[in-house]
């Protein structure tokens, strides 16, 4: 029996619209902060847009990652995991580091061609890249493990 039950209450389908959401709710967020704090000022609007993006974020972070048993797989030890979540874990980690490397080189780039690079986005911006860090390893899973999730 595996440590970890994955199927819990979310489908395959949803777990990865979930994902999407999750990021591009991530995206938003960093857009709107860096908008409020270097284009256009602070508004009502902007805030309460800021607050929603970060409640879809705590939504599906907690739907996708929390209750599917992911975060916990992903910040287990290896002890605790029977070979095929040693080898699942593995491969996930592998590619998502492989892409955040890609994300954050391209990030730099970006940053280093453009006025971005003086003041980049104080906190937010590194602290969305640690969240894209620790979630993208059972994002992964959820595309590519269809036989450990169902």
């Amino acid at each position: 029996k595996e440590a970890f039950d994955m199927s819990k209450r979310i489908s395959l389908r949803s777990k990865k619209i979930g994902v999407v959401i999750n990021y591009l709710s991530l995206l938003w967020f960093v857009a709107l902060f860096y908008t409020g704090e270097h284009i256009i000022g602070w508004s009502t609007v902007l805030v309460a847009a800021i607050l929603v993006s970060i409640l879809i974020i705590i939504i599906t972070f907690v739907t996708v990652h929390v209750k599917s048993g992911l975060w916990k797989l992903i910040h287990s030890k290896i002890e605790k995991l029977d070979e095929r979540e040693i080898y699942v874990t593995h491969e996930s980690l592998r590619y998502s580091y492989a892409i955040m490397s890609i994300i954050l080189l391209l990030i730099i780039f970006v940053m280093a061609l453009t006025s971005m690079g003086k003041d980049a986005l104080g906190p937010i911006l590194p602290a969305g890249l640690i969240y894209f860090a620790h979630t993208l390893p059972s994002s992964v899973i959820v595309w590519k493990e269809k036989d450990l999730l169902t």
